[in-house]
């Protein structure tokens, strides 16, 4: 009988207090789901984080565009600097820019300069290039110029600072002599080479550029030869500035060189042609007489002797080179030749000298050249 009950207890017993499997899948469900949830929410953000990256990382303008330059100043707004970028990269996204700007914070950290920028640059990029300050370095050269002026106009184009800032400076006699020059003769101090400044350098930075290229290259050994030959750095610059002017041919420059020292070491004028065209402004003067040789200006060296005050040309290295190496020999006479072929006749005495001055007049004559 109790056994009968315990069967039929059995027997009536609901299955589900035996099915141990069921319970485990009712218990477990939850952290399924929210393994599940946290799953898809890591790539809800790995794909938002993706796709920020790509519009951040990615060409920021349209492929078709140039570069350009960035010119910031001390008012300009970060603003207008969206908006000039915007436009001349024609940025694609000029929302996400101007967003960027504004997190990373670009309007507090303006730094004036001249900024290259690329349509192939992502926004990040353009941002953080304007951001740090990494500027672009203006290259400054020049060549075959004459006069103060001159200079002055080829340094200051690409540059913000003034023609008049750098004009100042440079008459500025008390300054000029802090550099060893005075105001005719710190032209000496501009050799032709190529240098890196930034756009918004200032004039006297500019200049200390200059001297520390002049002073490397009058070295120990070159200041050694000038002193040599008994002359100073400066005295070669102005002997080798007449010289570029006297010939276009290089390979008479040593010749030149040697005969205005020649002159120098006599005591005789120099006579050289090119100074009376540099104190008329004539440069293009084929004929020397006349209103060119009263000229009462310094630079007349038909009228006083000595070298003049200063350069008449920004002469080259090479050809300061070649004063400092120069032929030595007996020519105290030059002039063109007849051919026309651009190299000149020297002539070691007055005779000689007038033989080779006739026979130029005449070919002068004969084409009908009178000034």
């Amino acid at each position: 009988m109790s056994r009968s009950r315990r069967s039929r207890s059995k027997q009536w017993r609901p299955s589900y207090f035996n099915d141990t499997s069921h319970r485990s899948r009712h218990h477990g469900s939850p952290r399924r789901t929210r393994t599940w949830i946290r799953s898809t929410l890591l790539i809800v953000i790995l794909l938002l984080l993706s796709w920020a990256a790509y519009l951040l990382l990615r060409p920021a303008g349209r492929t078709s565009q140039q570069e350009c330059y960035a010119y910031i100043t001390d008012t300009t707004s970060s603003e207008a600097l969206m908006t000039t970028i915007t436009k001349e990269l024609e940025i694609k996204n000029p929302t996400l820019l101007r967003s960027v700007a504004r997190l990373v914070r670009i309007e507090e950290r303006l730094r004036p300069g001249r900024y290259r920028l690329s349509p192939n640059m992502s926004i990040l990029s353009i941002c953080k290039t304007i951001k740090y300050g990494a500027q672009t370095p203006v290259r400054l050269s020049f060549s075959s110029i004459r006069t103060q002026e001159e200079l002055i106009e080829k340094l200051t184009a690409p540059l913000e600072m003034s023609a008049d800032e750098l004009r100042t400076l440079l008459r500025d006699s008390v300054y000029c002599d802090s550099l060893g020059f005075t105001t005719e003769t710190i032209r000496c101090m501009f050799l032709p080479d190529t240098h890196e400044v930034y756009w918004n350098v200032s004039p006297k930075e500019l200049l200390h550029k200059y001297e520390q290229s002049y002073h490397k290259f009058w070295d120990q050994k070159r200041t050694a030869l000038a002193q040599e030959i008994g002359l100073t750095p400066v005295e070669v610059s102005i002997i080798a500035s007449i010289v570029e002017e006297e010939s276009s041919k290089t390979d008479e420059y040593s010749d030149i060189a040697g005969l205005y020292i020649n002159r120098l070491r006599k005591g005789m004028a120099l006579q050289a042609d090119p100074t009376l065209k540099f104190a008329s402004g004539n440069f293009t003067a084929q004929r020397i007489g006349g209103e060119l040789l009263k000229a009462d200006s310094p630079y007349n060296t038909y009228k006083y002797k000595g070298l003049p005050p200063g350069p008449i040309r920004y002469p080259q290295m090479t050809t300061l080179d070649a004063v400092l190496h120069h032929t030595p020999h007996d020519y105290l006479y030059m002039c063109a030749r007849a051919d026309f072929s651009g190299h000149h006749a020297f002539a070691a005495n007055y005779a000689e000298h007038m033989r080779n001055a006739r026979a130029y007049q005449k070919a002068l004559d004969e084409r009908g050249i009178t000034e």
